[in-house]
C-alpha cells in the first residue's frame, strides 16, 4: 500500500522512533489515499510516546522546520521537499459539551487514538517500524467502506460531539463520489432538524468552508450540501452558482459568494473569521459589484478576478480605473458637487463600455 516515494523516508522515521521504544503508524487520511492511489503531501502519524524528538530528528536530517501545539500533543513537521508531518502522541479525548473542543489525554492504545477520528475511511492506520514495517490494521471497517464508497461516522454522537463532522461528510462525499452510509445519513438529516451546526464557532464554521472550496469537486460538495439542507448554516440565500468554478482560489470563491448573496453579502463576509487581507479584498470587490461603476484606483488581481467570474460579460475598461479625473473635470470648468455627480457618471457609463478613453469622457460634457 505504501507509495515507492514515501518508502524510504517512512522508514527511516519508524527506524529512529524504534530506537526510542515508540510504535509508530502513519494514521488517518494518507492510509485512505495510499490505497486509493492518491498523491499527497500531507500525512499524519501517531506514536505510542512523546514525539519530540523524532520531530527534531526529521528537521534535522531533511531541514524545514517544526510547529509544536501542545494542546494536543501534536508537533506540525514541514520538511524542505515539501512534506508536511503531523506528528500525534496516540490519545483518546473526550468532549466536555456539545460542539466543544475535545479534551485530550495520552493513551498507549492505538485503537483509541483511531476511534477519536470522523469517519471509518479515516480511522485506519499502518506500521512504519522495521520489524513491521506497512502492516495495516484496520478495526473499524475502513478498506471496507472505501471499496462500498461510504462515509460512515464511527458512533451516534459522532456530529452532536462535533458538528463540523457533517460539512467534512458531504466535502469527502463529494470529493470522492461517495455516499453517506443509511444510519449516518439518517443521524445528519436529524443534526440538521436539531441545528447542531450553530453549536460550531464562526471560527470553526470558517474552516470548514475554505477546506469546502478549496475542492475540486466543489460543485458535486455544494449539491451535498443543498440535500441535506447545511447551506442554511452557512448563510441565509446561500446557493451554488457555476460561476464559482472560475477559479479554484478558495478566497475568491467566498468573494463570489458575497457578490452573489447581493446586500447581504458584506454581512456574510464580515461573519467569517477571514484573514484580515483577505477580507478587505473582498469587500473591495464586492464595493465595486454593488456600486456597478469603474473604481477609482486600479483593483487587484483577486478583485478582478471576482469580478469577471460573477459578470462574464463586463467590458475590458469596466475594471479599470476611472479614465478622467477630478482635476480634468475642474479644468473643464465644472465645480463644486458638479464634479462629483459627473464623474459617478462616466465611471458607470465607463462599467457599461460606453465610455474607453479620456477623450471619450470629456466628449460627453
Amino acid at each position: 500500500m505504501i507509495p515507492e516515494k514515501y518508502k524510504e523516508q517512512l522508514y527511516t522515521v519508524g527506524e529512529y522512533a524504534n530506537k526510542l521504544g515508540l510504535k509508530a503508524w502513519v494514521v488517518g487520511g494518507a492510509v485512505r489515499d495510499f490505497y486509493l492511489k492518491r498523491d499527497t503531501l500531507d500525512i499524519d502519524l501517531a506514536f505510542s510516546g512523546n514525539q519530540e524528538s523524532v520531530a527534531g530528528f526529521c528537521v534535522k536530517k531533511w531541514g524545514g522546520d517544526k510547529h509544536k501545539f501542545s494542546r494536543f500533543y501534536t508537533y506540525r513537521v514541514s520538511l524542505g521537499n515539501g512534506m508536511k508531518l503531523d506528528m500525534v502522541r496516540t490519545r483518546k479525548e473526550t468532549y466536555p459539551f456539545p460542539g466543544s473542543l475535545p479534551q485530550v489525554e495520552p493513551s498507549p492504545n492505538i485503537k483509541d487514538d483511531l476511534f477519536r477520528r470522523d469517519f471509518t475511511t479515516n480511522a485506519w492506520c499502518f506500521s512504519i517500524n522495521p520489524d513491521t514495517f506497512g502492516k495495516c490494521y484496520d478495526p473499524f471497517g475502513a478498506q471496507k467502506d472505501i471499496d462500498g464508497g461510504l462515509v460512515r461516522i464511527l458512533h451516534d454522537k459522532s456530529f452532536l460531539d462535533d458538528p463540523t463532522r457533517m460539512f467534512r461528510a458531504v466535502r469527502f462525499a463529494g470529493r470522492f463520489g461517495w455516499k453517506l452510509a443509511p444510519k449516518t445519513e439518517r443521524l445528519l438529516r436529524e443534526a440538521v432538524k436539531g441545528e447542531y451546526p450553530l453549536l460550531v464557532t464562526r471560527d470553526r464554521f470558517t474552516h470548514e468552508l475554505i477546506k469546502i472550496l478549496e475542492e475540486e469537486r466543489v460543485k458535486e460538495i455544494f449539491a451535498l450540501m443543498d440535500k441535506y439542507d447545511l447551506l442554511k448554516f452557512a448563510w441565509p440565500g446561500l446557493t451554488w452558482h457555476e460561476s464559482l468554478l472560475k477559479t479554484k482560489n478558495a478566497m475568491e470563491r467566498v468573494g463570489i459568494l458575497a457578490c452573489l448573496l447581493g446586500a447581504s453579502g458584506e454581512e456574510f463576509v464580515r461573519s467569517l473569521r477571514l484573514p484580515a487581507a483577505s477580507a478587505h479584498e473582498i469587500l473591495g470587490a464586492w464595493k465595486v459589484y454593488q456600486e456597478k461603476m469603474s473604481p477609482l484606483a486600479p483593483l487587484s488581481d483577486m478583485k478582478k478576478n471576482i469580478l469577471r467570474a460573477v459578470l462574464p460579460g463586463l467590458p475590458a475598461s469596466a475594471l479599470e480605473p476611472c479614465v478622467v479625473r477630478g482635476q480634468d473635470l475642474k479644468e473643464k470648468g465644472l465645480s463644486g458637487r458638479k464634479i462629483s455627480t459627473t464623474l459617478e457618471e462616466i465611471r458607470r457609463a465607463q462599467w457599461q463600455g460606453k465610455i474607453k478613453n479620456k477623450e471619450d469622457a470629456l466628449a460627453t460634457l
